[in-house]
């Protein structure tokens, strides 16, 4: 296997249904993939070990990019739209050398401007994707 590293990442939003990569990405997490296990131990284990059973309940979780920020940019723009309505923007999140692509609808939950001093100007954008996702 490969080692790779994590310069390189792409960030895309759709804008009139065109995928778009989101431009000054500077940092940006995957989001993590998890589904609901529930413990299920009767008082009447005779192990004393727990035991777990799936719900068949999977989520896509919530991730953070972090952007150096221009809001006359198309993209930064349209995550500005996306925060204002209260339905989904589809994305993709695709790994550096495209070795895996995740595509999925999200809901912009936050946007964290950041304004320090002796740094550029940043956001902090929070997506919650919403929904099964395609992962290729």
């Amino acid at each position: 296997m490969a080692v790779q590293g994590g310069f390189g990442l792409t960030l895309q939003i759709s804008i009139a249904a065109v995928y778009t990569t989101i431009t000054y990405l500077l940092d940006c997490d995957f989001p993590e993939q998890a589904k609901t296990i529930e413990e299920t131990t009767p008082h009447s284990a005779s192990s004393g070990y727990a035991t777990h059973t799936a719900s068949g309940k999977r989520e896509l979780g919530e991730f953070t990019a972090t952007l150096q920020w221009a809001k006359s940019e198309a993209t930064h723009a349209a995550i500005l739209t996306a925060y204002g309505t209260e339905t989904t923007v589809n994305m993709k999140i695709i790994d550096v050398g495209t070795a895996e692509t995740i595509q999925f609808a999200a809901h912009v939950k936050s946007i964290k401007r950041i304004s320090k001093q002796d740094e550029a100007y940043k956001a902090e954008v929070t997506f919650q994707p919403s929904g099964a996702p395609t992962i290729t």
